[in-house]
């Protein structure tokens, strides 16, 4: 049997991953209600630890969670205070480690700390490393419209299709799939926004045009405009993107990372904005220039 690696906190408390035992009737298993998030707590340069985007993070997670009834019952505050100490009990020891961050809150009761929906928490070390330029398929299967499955709420059930486009872009050769809307038009990548570079200026879908609304393109956007950068958020037609001088990816696994080709197109990557958001990003995220702008909580 595989050991779990990483360390989790569960309703209240770090616990050990025994602890974490789904029961095979409940919602969570039968049907997919579980909401989740990711956060990164990246090392600062004075070797703290912290978390990007913290409250908006949980914020986005705590709304999901009361478009489907269920209960948040750590409150965000408690939640924050787990993903604290998951973080610092999971980088102790690794002092130039970042973690990634996955909280989620369950339909089902794993412990006797929870009522009716366990809240867990789990962290894992990562190495710090640039992001490589990656390849788009275009999807055949496409998001939801919001009154069938809406794309807002990071819920479990929705990443079912994120493995098929995935499966799909691999088979054919991809690193990842560009995911279009039901009118045909951009909505993102199988796990990540889309950012594109065109005419001196960078652009994204809106959250309406069936994407996650994504907390890295938010804090991306406070950093393009501190340096004087356009940024709009519009639909994309996918002819647009094929059409644009440079093409990334962001998000909270992904940081801004270039794509390469995008089917039969092939970018030039990265494309000069899209290489200084980048830079920027990577800069701030560790404590640098702007870092303020990423609404770091400490660990």
């Amino acid at each position: 049997m595989r050991v779990q690696n990483g360390t989790i906190w569960l309703d209240g408390e770090i616990a050990g991953w025994e602890e974490a035992r789904l029961p095979l009737m409940s919602d969570a298993l039968l049907r997919g209600l579980s909401v989740f998030d990711g956060l990164v707590a990246r090392r600062q340069t004075d070797g703290s630890l912290a978390l990007l985007g913290a409250e908006r993070h949980l914020d986005r997670l705590s709304r999901s969670c009361a478009v489907l009834g269920l209960p948040l019952e750590t409150g965000v505050p408690g939640l924050l205070e787990g993903c604290r100490a998951a973080a610092e009990r999971e980088a102790a020891g690794s002092p130039d480690c970042d973690v990634y961050v996955r909280p989620m809150v369950v339909g089902a009761v794993l412990t006797p700390r929870a009522r009716e929906a366990s809240v867990t928490v789990a962290a894992f070390r990562q190495a710090p490393a640039a992001p490589a330029p990656v390849t788009l398929l275009t999807s055949a299967w496409r998001r939801p419209t919001d009154d069938t499955l809406p794309p807002a709420l990071k819920v479990v059930g929705n990443y079912q299709l994120t493995r098929l486009a995935r499966l799909e872009a691999k088979k054919a050769g991809y690193d990842d799939a560009l995911v279009l809307n039901a009118a045909g038009r951009v909505a993102e990548s199988a796990g990540a926004a889309v950012v594109q570079e065109r005419g001196g200026r960078l652009s994204t879908p809106p959250p309406w045009e069936g994407c996650l609304d994504s907390v890295t393109v938010a804090l991306l956007a406070l950093l393009a405009r501190a340096e004087g950068m356009e940024w709009a958020r519009e639909p994309l037609q996918r002819t647009t993107v094929l059409g644009a001088d440079g093409l990334a990816l962001a998000g909270t696994l992904a940081d801004v990372v270039p794509v390469s080709r995008l089917d039969h197109r092939s970018y030039a990557a990265p494309s000069p904005l899209l290489e200084q958001l980048g830079l920027l990003w990577a800069d701030a995220s560790r404590g640098g220039k702007h870092a303020g702008l990423l609404e770091t909580v400490t660990v």
